[in-house]
């Protein structure tokens, strides 16, 4: 599975299939009332854009709950000078279908004319171009193919010409992705230079601007150090792409990246992976227990494959978080149905407890997540 995430807040994720990231939110209103619960349910029909969460209400004549000093629940109606009662479980309920959860990759490819070169020297039969292509494209082994039932996969192209810049040329993220995305690479040729840094800016701009709730991740392949739209040559445009990075990951994006030639220099690649975790941008992989591992593609398309494979690997998926800190007790007597039919709580096939925020749907189970399973319903501590 992918490297898991630093970050608590930022996202609200339900990881699913082993590539992706799902994220599902698990709401839940805290009380209303002493010894009554409420539950969230986030339906597979809620329009794009957001969930529709609304908290039960009471039943009438509930002793009302009020916050007290330093976040203290107190509830009307406890004993004067008593400790205050403590509310029973909070109940989480969420139907959710699986599509909506499954993680969202964009592969953000490098266009530029030096992708035309050979790879790994100057005397192989293949272009970096094309051997990109053939371990993304392939319809026996590329990646896309293998996984585009349970990865949302999207695309953007990115170079630059003269007075135009950047150039990008995209296919937006969904599931059974497969022929458009081919379609697109094999309509293009690799021109002009390597803005990286504008190209993410304005990806990570667009993927912020629409709607979802599964996690969202880019892989960066890219043969040459950055240069800027400002600044084509020379190839100076590293804090930039850096800074562009960073700015995903603060955004909820995570960013992997893969060098497909020695021209990108691996202190710069080091660094670009380093920035795509939110970790300090000069640790080295090896030597930093912290550092990103930063990709550098093998020279045939077999090795290529698996690398992708490998990488793909590391996105959570069958993963649900939870909003708030379940206890095992309450976990092992949830309710969690796929596809209508009940999983049960088991560490081999069913669902299990990750840690006190996540369930894991694991055996069987997750497998039937990947091949296409179509809806998931969690509740846990629900009368």
């Amino acid at each position: 599975m992918l490297e898991p995430t630093r970050r608590s807040v930022r996202r609200v994720h339900c990881l699913l299939p082993p590539l992706l990231l799902a994220g599902a939110g698990l709401c839940a209103a805290l009380l209303a009332g002493c010894g009554a619960r409420s539950a969230v349910d986030l339906l597979e029909g809620t329009p794009a854009g957001g969930a529709g969460f609304g908290p039960n209400l009471p039943a009438a004549g509930a002793p009302a709950a009020v916050a007290g000093a330093a976040g203290t629940l107190a509830i009307a109606g406890a004993p004067a000078g008593g400790a205050p009662m403590m509310p029973p479980p909070v109940c989480e309920a969420v139907t959710v279908a699986i599509d909506e959860l499954r993680p969202a990759l964009t592969l953000v490819v490098d266009q530029s004319f030096s992708m035309s070169f050979r790879y790994p020297d100057k005397n192989s039969p293949v272009s970096r171009w094309s051997l990109v292509g053939a371990a993304l494209f392939d319809p026996t082994f590329g990646v896309v193919k293998q996984f585009e039932a349970s990865v949302r996969f999207g695309i953007a192209f990115f170079t630059s010409r003269v007075g135009v810049c950047p150039i990008l040329n995209q296919v937006q993220a969904q599931t059974r992705n497969y022929a458009a995305l081919d379609r697109l690479y094999r309509s293009l040729a690799p021109d002009g230079d390597t803005p990286t840094g504008d190209a993410l800016q304005q990806i990570v701009s667009e993927l912020n601007s629409i709607p979802s709730q599964g996690p969202r991740s880019i892989l960066l392949v890219t043969d040459g150090d950055p240069d800027t739209c400002a600044q084509p040559n020379p190839d100076e445009g590293q804090p930039q792409a850096v800074e562009a990075v960073q700015r995903a990951f603060e955004s909820g994006i995570d960013l992997y990246v893969l060098g497909i030639s020695n021209g990108i220099a691996g202190h710069n690649l080091q660094q670009l992976a380093n920035a795509g975790k939110g970790r300090p941008i000069d640790l080295v992989w090896g030597v930093d227990a912290d550092a990103a591992e930063p990709f550098q593609a093998s020279g045939n398309v077999q090795g290529l494959t698996t690398q992708l494979t490998d990488l793909l690997n590391r996105i959570p998926l069958c993963e649900v978080r939870l909003q708030r800190d379940v206890a095992l007790s309450e976990v092992s007597s949830a309710e969690v149905l796929l596809d209508g039919q009940p999983l049960p709580y088991s560490e081999v096939d069913g669902y299990a407890l990750k840690d006190s925020r996540h369930l894991v749907i694991v055996g069987k189970a997750c497998e039937a997540i990947k091949a296409g399973g179509r809806q998931l319903s969690v509740r846990i501590s629900c009368d």
